[in-house]
This record gives C-alpha cells, structure tokens and sequence, in this order.
C-alpha cells in the first residue's frame, strides 16, 4: 500500500513539474514571418522581384530598399552579395547583419528616435566606420 502511495505521490509531482515547465511553440513561430528578431532579406532577391513590377517599378537609378537606412549602408560599404539578417527591429532601434554564406561582415545599427545609424566593419576589424544622422 505504501509503494502504491509513494508511485502516486511521484505521479502527481511530475505532473505538477511538467505542468510548470515553459511552452514551446514551435508552429506558431514559423507561422508569423512578420516577426523580425531573426527574418533574413536577401538584396539579390529583393532587386530581383521589384523588376517584375509594372509601372510602379522604380526608376534604373534608383533601387527600392525595404528600410530607410539600406540607401546609406550600400553606399558606405563594400559591393558584395550579401544577406541581410535583421537581428532586432523594435520601437527604438533596429540591427541587422550583412553576412556572405553565414560569415558576418558588418553590422549596422540604426536608432530610430534619432535617425542615426551605426555601421561596424566586424570582417576586417575596422570598428566604426559610419555614425552619422540620416
């Protein structure tokens, strides 16, 4: 009878711990592609399908970029095919990765309230090399 006791008790206790224990919810993550914490942006791609457009497409000198600051950061960094990972994208700042197969290059940080950005040669150990208004 006290086995059966101390294997209810066990039971119950294991119950409670797994009860406790943080939800993972891997299907909604992958559900939500709004959520900007780790969404990549390919520029290739992105140049690609704004020439499919009709007559909204922009003009050949101008590119249409997903984020206000992508003008300043491809005209103060090297030419490259790189991806663009947003690490963060909130009220206040937004930091993304310039990355060629996985390696990360640059990273830019733009502050919102402030309209300052923030580039950072992280490749070639330069530091800073951008920190100005836009």
């Amino acid at each position: 009878m006290k086995n059966i006791l101390k294997t209810a008790g066990l039971l119950i206790i294991l119950l409670i711990i797994s009860a406790c224990q943080p939800e993972e919810n891997h299907e909604a993550t992958e559900a939500h592609p709004s959520d900007r914490s780790t969404e990549e942006v390919s520029e290739q791609s992105q140049d690609t399908s704004e020439e499919g457009n009709n007559d909204s497409e922009p003009a050949a000198d101008e590119e249409a970029y997903e984020y206000e600051e992508q003008k300043v950061i491809g005209q103060q960094i090297e030419d490259g095919e790189y991806d663009v990972v947003v690490e963060t994208d909130n009220n206040g700042s937004r930091v993304m990765f310039y990355e060629i197969d996985g390696e990360k290059y640059y990273k830019t940080i733009f502050v919102k309230n402030d309209n300052r950005l923030k580039i950072i040669d992280i490749r070639n150990n330069n530091g800073q090399i951008y920190n100005d208004i836009i």
